[in-house]
């Protein structure tokens, strides 16, 4: 491993966050809540100091970073960021448990979004909603650019699953070639904040509800830390959002035909078209249940979104049976975006493969092949997908398991494995509170390996990867 650039790359990550607490810190001054000012303030200060004294005390590396050691520095992220945010969550509201904390920060970068800390009154601080939503902002970008980048190059999932015009694997370092994915997934994601935040602004939504759920939105996420018990919005800004959640969902399958100014190919994309079919499936599903269309809709968005959004006064999550609660999270959103669940691309892989066979059959020595965003796929490919498959499904059994040792009901330990390992806010809202250590702790590495894909933790368990 090129410990120089992983350490370096890490700090200057940190850097980032450091910077990220200007906009929660001004909201505080404006709004005269001292204590969040100074927990801020104390935040920023403390990740700088740590940050620029690495970077200073670090040697510059002396040889190229490799794609595994781009995946050393995602690992180390994800468990380093949860407890470096934490900080505004013990000083700036009235919790006196430092896990609590890390699990709320937790919930905000991997954007399941729930949260377990109580305010007495319900009413959070404004400076430290918006930060939940800078760092849901913050998990999202994450997410995507390490898949755009990251993901790909080592071919995680599958080969073509991650892959996009964005990025290939550079001839000098491989850290690079990231920034200008960032910078161009940035760009989009603002772009596309933006535009959804004027929509719901004139449609009539206050500015302040109007950027919570925009950032939700965009993050398929739950930046408003009482969203189970708000009110809903009316139905035509509900539309909206409902819109703005199918596109955040669907991330850069959409975004970058949009960018390049073709609509046309965003609405044919395959994984655009699965996820509006799986919309309207399992919307039909639960209209059984007596649950009105309108209402079926908008949880079946929220749900395939991964998001705890709710776009209906009715509580439909409350009406429909576990198992077809659970199956819209499992499957997901897009390979390319901020959602969770297996993602669309791998079941559209598995589908195709299995039509294959199927035409096989009558015709045992013909030759067929299929494609995947206008990329021929291998036999290579299918294992890819097949051992993520295995290794997710593995995933949700042990964690299960962990959950039934620590004597939840069975009915709580398959929400809670479910939702924490596809960072579904859907599912964990309100399911959250009164879990004792161990099982926030549980939830707590079992949303980060949500975020990392689950095989991509596997290598971390090699000590020979470690010594590269």
């Amino acid at each position: 491993m090129n410990y120089a650039s992983i350490v370096r790359v890490l700090a200057l990550l940190m850097l980032v966050v450091a910077g990220s607490t200007l906009l929660p810190i001004v909201v505080a001054i404006f709004a005269r809540e001292m204590d969040q000012v100074i927990a801020l303030l104390v935040t920023m200060i403390g990740i700088t100091v740590l940050a620029s004294s690495v970077l200073l005390l670090t040697p510059r590396p002396s040889r190229k970073a490799r794609p595994s050691d781009a995946l050393g520095v995602v690992i180390i992220w994800w468990f380093l960021a949860p407890v470096a945010t934490a900080l505004p969550f013990v000083l700036g509201v009235a919790n006196g448990s430092l896990l609590h904390a890390i699990h709320e920060a937790a919930a905000c970068l991997t954007t399941s979004g729930q949260s377990v800390i109580r305010t007495g009154t319900d009413v959070w601080p404004a400076s430290l909603v918006v930060w939940r939503g800078v760092l849901h902002i913050i998990g999202g970008l994450t997410t995507i650019i390490t898949a755009a980048s990251v993901l790909a190059a080592i071919n995680l999932g599958g080969p073509g699953i991650h892959r996009t015009v964005l990025f290939t694997v550079p001839e000098s370092s491989f850290f690079d070639a990231v920034p200008r994915v960032a910078r161009s997934v940035s760009i989009m994601m603002l772009v596309f904040l933006v535009v959804l935040l004027g929509l719901l602004i004139m449609s009539g939504v206050p500015f302040p509800r109007a950027l919570s759920d925009v950032v939700s939105a965009v993050t398929t996420g739950a930046v408003d830390p009482n969203m189970v018990s708000r009110a809903a919005l009316p139905p035509f800004p509900s539309t909206i959002l409902g819109i703005g959640l199918i596109v955040g969902a669907l991330g850069l399958a959409v975004w970058l035909p949009l960018k390049d100014r073709k609509p046309r190919r965003a609405l044919k994309d395959p994984e655009t078209i699965t996820f509006l079919v799986l919309i309207a499936m399992f919307a039909g599903v639960v209209l059984f249940l007596g649950i009105g269309i309108a209402d079926a809709v908008a949880w079946s968005v929220s749900a395939m979104s991964t998001s705890g959004l709710s776009f209906s006064t009715t509580p439909a999550r409350d009406l429909i049976p576990l198992p077809i609660l659970v199956l819209p999270a499992l499957i997901g959103g897009s390979a390319l975006s901020a959602a969770g669940g297996v993602k669309i691309a791998r079941l559209i892989v598995l589908a195709r493969r299995a039509g294959q066979e199927f035409r096989q059959l009558g015709y045992r020595r013909s030759v067929l092949g299929f494609r995947f965003r206008d990329r021929e796929l291998d036999e290579r490919s299918v294992i890819g997908v097949w051992v993520y498959l295995v290794a997710y499904i593995v995933a949700v059994f042990i964690v299960m398991i962990g959950f039934s040792f620590l004597n939840l009901p069975f009915e709580e330990t398959i929400r809670l494995s479910i939702g924490g390992l596809t960072n579904s806010g859907a599912l964990l809202m309100g399911h959250t509170r009164n879990l004792d250590s161990g099982a926030t702790i549980l939830l707590i590495v079992s949303m980060i390996l949500g975020r990392l894909e689950i095989l991509a933790i596997i290598p971390a368990l090699s000590p020979s990867f470690w010594r590269g």
